[in-house]
């Protein structure tokens, strides 16, 4: 007879009525402080937590690579569920996250302003100077930039040429210091002032003070004579003692 007995498969009225009033007692407790204080976290409630696949395991309990379960864990660390939606709420988008982001902001902003300048003052080329033009390249108060590299060279020389073409190579690269090259022939004041004795001849100047010299291939070099263009650009940058993070 349909409702008389457990294994019919049918819900008789009273029984139906009896589950209801079982059902609204349990969410009333849940929705209690008391409960809420002491409720197990670990139990995972679908809509609320997302729990990462667990890695499968051989019989002698030794890990399966799973690329699927890996992948969803890593998108879960990142705040995203297996769907790609955002998992985190708004806590997580907190003052720190703010502060680092805002630090983020002022620096590119920092770099285009600094981009700007770099090229009103011709960085990013490579041309020859006069020794006439020397102060207001190298001098800040006469206009000229922070950091300067001053190839002094001889027309004839062979490694000066060399020099000269990678520096023409590396100007677009170099933004943040200004290349300039200098006839030694016809700045022979220039010469004597910075004791130029050998070429060709790299002066590093920040700040208006010679902070450093590259002569000859001088630390610029791989495999006995031979000159190396990265060599040479991270050596000018280490003599003005650049980073990434100093522009």
């Amino acid at each position: 007879m349909l409702g008389s007995g457990k294994s019919s498969g049918v819900v008789n009225e009273a029984s139906n009525h009896k589950a209801n009033e079982n059902l609204t007692a349990a969410i009333d407790e849940m929705s209690t402080k008391a409960y809420q204080k002491q409720r197990d976290l670990t139990d995972v409630i679908p809509t609320h937590r997302h729990q990462v696949p667990q890695s499968a395991k051989r019989a002698d309990n030794t890990p399966v690579y799973d690329p699927v379960a890996e992948k969803i864990a890593e998108k879960i660390a990142r705040g995203t569920d297996e769907t790609g939606n955002n998992v985190l709420g708004d806590d997580e988008d907190d003052d720190d996250f703010l502060y680092l982001r805002q630090r983020r902001m002022e620096a590119l902003k920092k770099t285009a302003d600094k981009s700007v300048e770099w090229r009103m003052k011709q960085h990013g080329s490579y041309r020859e100077i006069g020794q006439d033009d020397f102060f207001n390249v190298v001098v800040k108060e006469k206009g000229g930039s922070e950091d300067v590299a001053v190839h002094f060279y001889h027309q004839d020389f062979e490694r000066c040429k060399v020099i000269d073409r990678y520096l023409q190579d590396l100007a677009p690269t170099l933004l943040h210091i200004k290349l300039v090259k200098i006839d030694a022939e016809k700045a022979p004041f220039l010469v004597q002032r910075l004791r130029v004795a050998t070429l060709p001849c790299i002066l590093l100047f920040h700040n208006d003070v010679n902070v450093d010299r590259i002569v000859g291939y001088e630390g610029c070099c791989v495999e006995g004579e031979m000159l190396d263009v990265e060599m040479l650009k991270l050596r000018i940058e280490q003599g003005l003692k650049l980073t990434d993070e100093s522009y």
